[in-house]
């Protein structure tokens, strides 16, 4: 890289989920980088004034659970650009039935958007991205490594099968030099969040983050950056949390555990003291 240049500069990426929270975030994080953004979302309007923001950015209304939808949209997407170099996959939806309460139409519709949208993306990005490779980012969950607390089985499986489709990916891939990886965020306070948590929801939820507060959308965009990078050149077939020490928590507020630790290391209560 030329000192003082974009890392990104004459590059392309496509973010899906564009329009707002983790994946606005990643768009922009990205053309502040260099790079020329196509902003993919089912809102097009809100995808227009995400793209409107940035250099030269621009916005394709897509259902990415809709393969014809998808097709097109990276054919015109290879139109307007010439170039593919850095796919985000952000896109995804949750619900929060119980199995017993779940409507199959739940079930396929969130696993539709999760897993198949990705895959699809996937398939429509790789005519562009053989030609010079590229870097695939697919925005998972650490519900893909536990459960989910907030959405329901339907997310839990799409988010633990598209950690799969990254490993599977980027063995694949790579001898395009491909690299595929996976970004598994915790909580993420997004203005979505915001508008149906109270203040009080939200600082217990922080008291439980090991790092004291809730994931941002630039966290994860900042993680986006990385591995879209030539610092992650080595990496792929990976996941990377971005998570505040969530997964290392066991659900007890963090200032607790540590009141219960600071209380049973004094004198009396160790055992080489009499």
């Amino acid at each position: 890289m030329t000192e003082g240049r974009p890392i990104f500069e004459g590059k392309c990426a496509v973010v899906t989920g564009g329009a707002s929270g983790i994946g606005a975030a990643s768009a922009k994080a990205l053309a502040d980088h260099g790079a020329a953004v196509a902003v993919f979302d089912l809102d097009g309007e809100q995808a227009k004034e995400v793209a409107d923001q940035l250099d030269g950015g621009r916005a394709y209304q897509v259902d990415v659970s809709d393969v014809d939808a998808v097709t097109d949209a990276f054919a015109a997407q290879d139109v307007d650009f010439g170039r593919l170099d850095i796919l985000v996959n952000c896109a995804g939806i949750g619900t929060t039935n119980t199995i017993m309460n779940m409507p199959l139409d739940d079930w396929r519709r969130v696993i539709d958007i999760n897993l198949s949208g990705p895959f699809y993306c996937l398939k429509g990005a790789l005519p562009a991205l053989r030609k010079n490779g590229g870097s695939v980012i697919n925005i998972a969950s650490i519900a893909g490594k536990r459960i989910s607390y907030h959405g329901g089985v339907n997310y839990t499986a799409s988010k633990s099968g598209l950690l799969g489709l990254t490993r599977h990916a980027a063995f694949e891939l790579a001898q395009f030099d491909i690299r595929v990886n996976a970004i598994c965020p915790g909580p993420v306070l997004t203005p979505m969040v915001e508008q149906v948590t109270s203040e009080a929801e939200r600082a217990k939820t922080a008291g439980l983050m090991p790092l004291g507060d809730w994931v941002m959308p630039h966290d994860v965009a900042d993680m986006v950056v990385f591995l879209a990078g030539p610092g992650a050149s080595m990496c792929t077939g990976s996941s990377f949390d971005v998570d505040g020490g969530m997964l290392v928590s066991n659900g007890t507020s963090y200032d607790a555990y540590m009141a219960h630790r600071q209380e049973s290391v004094r004198p009396s209560a160790q055992g080489d003291e009499r």
